[in-house]
């Protein structure tokens, strides 16, 4: 009951929010109602005199209606919703007009006259009963151009004309039934009475006179009216989905263990109104959606949580979405200086967040999927304190980090040019990682399953689990079948995870910076593979005249050959060696001289020493050196150009 609890509190403490539809299209929404797609607005007088209607557009059809019960959890049936409902409903001239389906005018008309007769009727739903009893609805909306007629003067469901020329309503209703499928609403006297908040109170009122059972609520812990019926609609407006039900008597939601819904559970009318609400309200707000499952973290007082799921670009553009504005300039080469204004701006946020979540704040994560269509289960669920939050949150993205250049910003630079590359040190987000893992085009169910392993490495501050380090590594050093985007981007993540599983499991640290200290033979492998690599680039660069053709930018043999060089060091190296010697020879050509980095190279072979000479197959620091080596290749190539720069003047 523990997510109910919070989601009860949320709505309590957040109740300025009610019905604040600028917010977005899921307001906190009054008990007693729900949010519906309405397509119609209808408008009459005080005495239920038609005076108009039209179609809605596609930001004005989310609308807050009164509903009861049954009819926020009805599946099928005769279940009208108190005021605002569909042409079956409302109607009484439906089947007169083509409707297949059963008319449900005559218990909507029933339901609305009880509300009218009772002491919280108004005169605006009684304007309304007094239009609806005449049974003229679609009738009068035909004569309105709202919907249209065949030849036999039967609703059409489809457009069947000039397609420029669609009436509205085919575009706002789809299904196979058409404008049959319309909700309306009413507009009384020049008022929307879908937005009178004392419409609202009045239907609240009347809801809580209709006589529910009462007893214990497991989640307020008071003796109350309670519920058997909970509403859906919880991931998004198509949601079919409910995480409460108690309407299968017959298989095995009982498991033999009560004879009634009540003796399993007790949960309080309003109790549960309010918590489905809240949850709503804040999957749509701040929710994230993987393959169907909702992720979400909250606090009570509705504090500005760090994306948990985010990467640290996504952490910190929460915080502060321009914080790139000034820092790019007109020069995309300048980018390449973004690492370090993210890095102080990221650890700002931070501290703001900190500063957010006070140290009596209470997270709650929760996940929720549904396996079929009406029956929802919570994957995960945790509680902790804001404090205990952050500390986790703060160590992933410190220790599972890497220099990663795969994000893009557009428009950001004076000059207009979209999709600059951003370069940023940080960890990945767990979807990025799923697709690093097991390849962008990943299987749903696999990408959710991994999500939800990745959480409590986040939450929980537990270690990443080994098979998703080695599937990402293999895919990292296997990747010459991938686009060099992918590659790149598989790489940095790999890293990312091999330097923050060591350090945890481990206690070694690794710096993105080459580190000459370290000895390992299979870091120092990593290394002389980058310098391979660069020798045969630089060749190539020197062949196109450093231009950015197709021959500068096709893989290099270091690359072609990573995998076999990490499962057979020496003997690749061998090899690759031998296809060296001609782009060797073409920079001596040039320059007079053997190429720097190849001298490096030797220099790191000798190092290796006999003992390390070995063909043995590299362990997961290889990539963590050749990643390592390759940024320190840029740095070196940045600062030649700025020093040459200088000189030049």
């Amino acid at each position: 009951m523990s997510w109910i609890e919070r989601c009860y509190e949320v709505y309590d403490k957040n109740s300025r929010f009610i019905g604040d539809m600028d917010s977005g299209n899921t307001p906190l929404v009054p008990v007693a109602h729900t949010t519906q797609q309405v397509h119609i607005e209808v408008r009459i007088n005080g005495n239920g005199e038609f005076r108009g209607a039209r179609v809605l557009g596609p930001e004005e059809i989310t609308t807050i209606i009164p509903c009861t019960e049954e009819s926020s959890a009805r599946t099928s049936g005769a279940v009208p919703h108190p005021l605002v409902d569909k042409l079956q409903y409302l109607a009484g001239d439906y089947k007169l007009f083509g409707g297949e389906k059963e008319s449900c005018w005559k218990p909507y008309i029933e339901g609305l006259k009880a509300w009218c007769k009772s002491s919280y009727g108004t005169p605006e739903i009684k304007a309304v009963l007094a239009y609806l009893v005449k049974g003229v609805l679609i009738a009068d909306l035909v004569n309105e151009r709202i919907l249209f007629t065949d030849e036999k003067n039967q609703l059409t469901k489809k457009w069947e004309g000039d397609k420029d020329e669609t009436p509205s309503i085919f575009k706002s209703v789809k299904g196979k039934d058409g404008p049959f499928e319309s909700f309306v609403k009413f507009i009384v006297d020049g008022r929307d009475i879908s937005k009178d908040h004392k419409l609202w109170e009045s239907f609240i009122a009347y809801s809580s006179t209709r006589g529910k059972a009462k007893g214990y609520c497991y989640a307020s812990g008071k003796e109350t009216e309670l519920t058997t019926l909970s509403p859906y609609k919880i991931r998004h407006a198509g949601d079919r989905a409910k995480l409460i039900s108690s309407n299968d008597s017959t298989n095995f939601t009982y498991r033999g263990r009560f004879l009634h819904p009540k003796e399993a559970v007790g949960i309080g009318f309003e109790v549960n109104q309010k918590a489905h609400s809240a949850l709503r309200w804040l999957i749509a707000k701040q929710g994230k959606f993987v393959s169907g499952a909702a992720f979400l973290a909250w606090g009570t007082k509705n504090e500005k949580i760090p994306r948990v799921l985010g990467d640290s670009f996504e952490v910190l553009q929460q915080w502060d979405n321009g914080i790139f504005d000034e820092s790019i300039g007109d020069d995309e080469e300048k980018t390449s200086d973004t690492k370090e204004v993210f890095a102080k701006a990221f650890n700002k946020a931070l501290a703001g967040y900190r500063t957010e979540l006070t140290p009596t704040a209470q997270i709650s994560v929760i996940v929720l999927d549904a396996a079929v269509p009406g029956r929802m289960g919570i994957r995960y669920y945790k509680e902790l304190s804001g404090f205990r939050l952050m500390e986790n949150l703060e160590n992933w993205h410190h220790t599972y980090n890497w220099q990663m250049s795969y994000r893009k910003i557009k428009g950001k630079n004076k000059s207009g040019k979209d999709d600059i590359r951003i370069t940023f040190i940080g960890a990945p987000s767990p979807e990025d990682i799923a697709k690093a893992a097991y390849g962008e085009l990943v299987d749903d169910k696999l990408k959710q399953q991994t999500v939800e392993r990745i959480m409590p490495c986040i939450i929980d501050g537990k270690l990443l689990p080994g098979d998703i380090l080695r599937a990402a590594v293999n895919r990292a050093v296997h990747s010459i079948g991938l686009e060099r985007w992918e590659a790149n981007k598989t790489q940095q993540i790999a890293c990312a995870l091999i330097r923050g599983y060591y350090e945890k499991r481990y206690k070694e640290v690794f710096s993105m910076a080459v580190d000459e200290s370290i000895k390992d033979r299979s870091y120092v492998f990593g290394r002389i593979l980058a310098c391979a690599e660069q020798v045969e680039r630089y060749a190539q660069n020197l062949a196109s005249h450093g231009a950015e053709d197709a021959g500068s930018k096709r893989p290099t043999n270091a690359e072609r050959l990573m995998f076999a060089y990490a499962l057979h060091p020496v003997n690749t190296l061998t090899v690759l060696q031998e296809k060296l010697r001609p782009y060797i020879d073409r920079i001596k050509t040039n320059t007079g001289s053997d190429p720097q980095r190849y001298v490096e190279m030797l220099r790191l072979i000798s190092e290796l020493g006999v003992q390390n000479y070995t063909n043995d197959k590299l362990g997961d620091k290889f990539l963590l050196g050749y990643a390592s080596q390759k940024i320190q290749f840029i740095e070196d190539s940045k600062n030649s150009k700025r020093d040459e720069s200088a000189i030049n003047g």
